[in-house]
């Protein structure tokens, strides 16, 4: 749980996904932040289950979108204060 992070690992989230992330409306991020909390744990379930790579890689993807969209939505509160 505490290893460092791999070297090829070097940010939370893609430049790729913040820039797709900051063009969908506040609403619409929110939506999305709650059923990705429940999809992130339907993936940590599933791999309890079968111990299968392909869920902890499909988990990393989602909690990089997922880090992305609460990031976006910290900064757009903070820039309306």
């Amino acid at each position: 749980m505490f290893n460092k992070p791999s070297k090829n690992w070097d940010k939370p989230f893609s430049e790729k996904i913040a820039k797709r992330v900051s063009k969908i409306p506040t609403g619409e991020l929110t939506m999305w932040a709650d059923q990705s909390l429940y999809d992130l744990g339907r993936l940590i379930s599933a791999y309890e289950r079968t111990r299968e790579k392909a869920y902890l890689d499909e988990l990393m993807l989602g909690a990089e979108a997922f880090h992305a969209v609460v990031h976006e939505l910290n900064r757009r509160m903070s820039s309306t204060e």
